[in-house]
């Protein structure tokens, strides 16, 4: 006879590895030990029946909602939406199967009808549903009730079997346990706590007297209590601290790492607990000490396979700069995309297509366990996609590729000891210190997508869990676990629109503090990555009468040298992802605008404000922020084009953005006029202003003046048509008014002076400082390397 050992079933398989790790110092056998979900599945066989998979469940589903209108549910018939929502009605239909409730019951408890229309098509849908999976020879969560059997061949390899029950059992569940403890002895232990109540029915219906605060051992076969005892809290210290920044959080969560390790707490007795999980890849990213180890597994989302597929997605939905720059940075061949992506970017994918699409995102990743995990994802995604003519464009079918992609999970090996875990992750595990973070109204507690079709009174009449008995649940778990921890840090986003959760005060009998910490802690995260500001003085021997200077360039230079060095010397260029517009785009616009509008074609013989109009279509922008100034601009500039009318009457424009290049006092200057009229024998220089505030020198303040734009121009013409009849205007376009240089002369001496000094300091080594006047450094692309912020 073989020998029979006693099987343990406990939550999840981190308790059991826990339990196995404890017991490596006992001289003892080992007992067999299975999760929860395990001994569910091998305690029952299904009659050479199927068990439906997910991608498989999909299909059956969408297959039962045709002929259905299902909008009226709120959900959308179109494939690739219901592959989304689709979770909603099953997680439903799971609910009801669980807890062995007909949506007939439901109607009956609906005294006013209010949800008739809805429970009809549900039931139409349940009812295919099962049908369909009935007829294919599957069977699913939904109907498993009423196909299963004890599987005795299991259970006979045991004596007994010690449950570890935390949370909660569904109806089919604790029949399946009944029906079980008949053929084996079974001993249950569970917790009872004031938010666990309404799981424990199941126990009060068998007639037990159950007392808050007690750990129970019971036994079900012979409906015996064999062991009850008081459950003393361990809690001897806790903080909570709030902070104005979710990601501030790290740097409280790491103080207390540190200050929990030099108290003497081994760093493997310490968790830390994620309400949101998602917030594992915030923290890995800043985890340069190696602390964490990961219990949910690591988020790819930072690997070179997702950057490249979600870089791919973003482009190929909008071509705008930042996501061309991104390709870029991806080293992902921009112009391979083009060919062989775009063009089929709105149309029907098909298999084959998408399996080039996949293959050439895999052909990046060298990974292998994500390369073993992605094949996976693209087997299940090919049965759902393409197993039946299904018509889905391109882009639809990726951003189902992507989602899905997100949710894959690396197993996190030789990593830090201090592990990091979801709450259901806790269950029947024991820290010396807990640190919880986003103990905030908007994770705590979590709200469940089960709650979508009925409202919280309906589903208490009838008898089915409700929003409150599973917030009452997760509050049972934090409980749990919060007393039998000795250290809990608790951290919260403190802000206008997050809050604590209200949970915290029922769990602390101690007032909670509602200030914020960030300045205490942030120095921990980000002293290593602070701005290093260039403070060192920049001399240099440079001959700057070599240079071909620009009314621009020498602008910066008067203004600031340090400015003209990091511009025009070391060249250093502006940040150019950013969607907020450059100061110049709309005068750049502008400019084009005007030009084009000047520059006569052959089918046109008038300049009518209607081609101002359409070069402005031709000229629209994608950027948000600059189409409401062209619409404004397009506004403004019929007063102009209703002026220049007129005025053009008398003048002929001869010049349009027309370039020069020549010499001054031996220097050597460059530009583009924007325009130049002839008029009578004058000629009249043009430079196009946008600027609501613009200013132009004076005979009283053009001594201090850095713009010599219209010098420069004037000193072109000059020497181009060999006159001194030349008029120099500013055309401010805001106000529609022609503003004449009239320091003009002036200027001219001025500018031969400030020559005059270029050839002196040339000739020895140039400082090249920080501007004086920080108004100057407001709009400076470096003011953050001078630190002029």
């Amino acid at each position: 006879m073989l020998f029979k050992k006693k099987l343990l079933v406990f939550p999840t398989s981190r308790v059991i590895r826990n339990f196995i790790s404890n017991q490596k110092s006992e001289n003892t056998l080992l007992p067999f030990i299975l999760t929860i979900d395990e001994f569910f599945k091998k305690s029952i066989t299904l009659n050479k029946l199927k068990y439906c998979e997910e991608e498989q469940r999909v299909l059956f589903l969408n297959e039962a909602i045709k002929n259905v209108d299902i909008k009226k549910l709120g959900i959308s018939d179109n494939f690739t939406k219901f592959l989304k929502q689709s979770d909603y009605i099953y997680r439903f239909f799971l609910e009801l199967a669980s807890e062995k409730v007909e949506i007939s019951q439901i109607q009956n408890v609906d005294t006013y009808d209010f949800y008739l229309e809805h429970l009809q098509i549900l039931e139409v849908i349940k009812n295919n549903y099962i049908n369909i999976l009935e007829k294919n020879h599957y069977v699913d969560r939904i109907n498993i009730n009423n196909h299963y059997k004890i599987n005795e061949n299991f259970l006979n390899k045991f004596d007994s079997i010690e449950l570890h029950f935390e949370g909660y059992f569904t109806k089919v569940e604790f029949d399946m346990i009944e029906k079980i403890s008949k053929y084996i002895n079974i001993t249950i232990l569970f917790y009872s706590n004031i938010y666990n109540q309404k799981s424990l029915e199941v126990f009060k219906n068998l007639g037990l007297e159950i007392k808050l605060d007690y750990k129970y051992k019971y036994d079900l076969s012979k409906n015996e209590l064999i062991e009850i005892e008081p459950i003393n809290s361990k809690l001897e210290f806790f903080e909570t601290k709030g902070f104005s920044s979710r990601l501030n959080q790290i740097a409280y969560i790491k103080s207390c790492i540190e200050k929990s390790v030099k108290n003497g707490i081994n760093p493997s007795n310490i968790a830390l607990v994620l309400p949101d999980e998602n917030f594992a890849s915030y923290i890995q990213l800043f985890d340069d000490e190696k602390y964490f180890n990961y219990a949910m597994g690591k988020s790819i989302k930072n690997t070179n396979l997702y950057q490249i597929a979600n870089a791919i997605y973003l482009y190929l939905n909008e071509d705008e700069i930042k996501n061309i720059e991104n390709l870029k940075f991806l080293e992902i061949d921009k112009s391979f995309v083009d060919k062989n992506l775009k063009f089929l970017w709105n149309k029907n994918v098909t298999k084959d297509i998408f399996l080039f699409i996949t293959d050439f995102i895999k052909s990046k990743e060298s990974n292998v366990e994500l390369i073993e995990k992605y094949d996976e994802l693209l087997y299940k995604l090919n049965i759902i996609l393409f197993s039946k003519e299904n018509n889905i464009l391109l882009k639809d079918v990726f951003k189902i590729f992507l989602q899905k992609l997100a949710k894959i999970t690396l197993d996190d090996v030789n990593s830090g000891k201090i592990t990091v875990l979801g709450l259901l992750e806790t269950r029947a595990l024991e820290f010396d210190v807990v640190i919880i973070c986003d103990f905030n109204e908007s994770f705590i507690p979590k709200i469940s997508l089960k709650d979508k079709f009925l409202s919280t009174k309906l589903k208490q009449l009838a008898n089915l869990p409700t929003q409150f008995d599973r917030e009452s649940l997760q509050k049972y778990y934090y409980k749990r676990l919060i007393t039998s921890t000795k250290n809990v840090f608790i951290s919260y986003v403190n802000s206008d629109t997050n809050q604590i959760s209200r949970f915290a005060n029922e769990l602390f009998n101690k007032h909670i503090k509602t200030d914020t910490n960030d300045n205490f802690y942030k120095h921990i995260l980000y002293d290593n990555h602070k701005i290093s500001h260039f403070e060192e003085e920049i001399i240099a021997k440079i001959d700057l009468t070599k240079f071909t200077w620009s009314a621009t360039s020498f602008k910066a230079f008067l203004q600031c040298k340090r400015k003209f060095y990091l511009q025009n010397i070391l060249k250093i260029k502006e940040h150019s992802i950013s969607l907020k517009p450059k100061p110049y785009e709309l005068g750049d616009i502008i400019h084009s605008i005007l030009e084009d509008y000047y520059t006569l074609d052959e089918n046109s013989n008038e300049l009518s404000f209607e081609k101002i109009e359409n070069l402005f279509s031709k000229y629209k922008s994608s950027n948000p922020f600059l189409i409401l100034d062209l619409e404004i601009w397009k506004k403004k500039l019929y007063e102009f084009y209703l002026h220049d009318k007129e005025r053009l009457k008398n003048r002929k424009i001869i010049a349009l953005e027309k370039n020069f290049e020549c010499e001054f006092n031996g220097i050597k200057i460059k530009g583009i006029i924007d325009r130049i009229d002839s008029f009578e024998d004058e000629y009249e220089l043009i430079d196009y202003k946008t600027s609501s505030s613009l200013s132009v020198d004076t005979l009283k303040n053009y001594e201090k003046s850095d713009d010599f734009q219209l010098e420069f121009y004037y000193i072109a013409m000059n020497q181009y048509f060999k006159t001194n009849k030349i008029q120099a205007y500013y055309y401010d376009l805001h106000n529609t008014e022609l503003i004449p240089e009239i320091a003009l002369e002036s200027k001219l001496e001025l500018l031969n002076q400030k020559f005059e000094e270029l050839k002196e300091i040339s000739k020895q080594e140039i400082s090249f400082s920080k501007c004086e006047d920080k108004s100057i450094c407001n709009y400076c692309i470096y003011n953050i390397i001078c630190d002029r912020e």
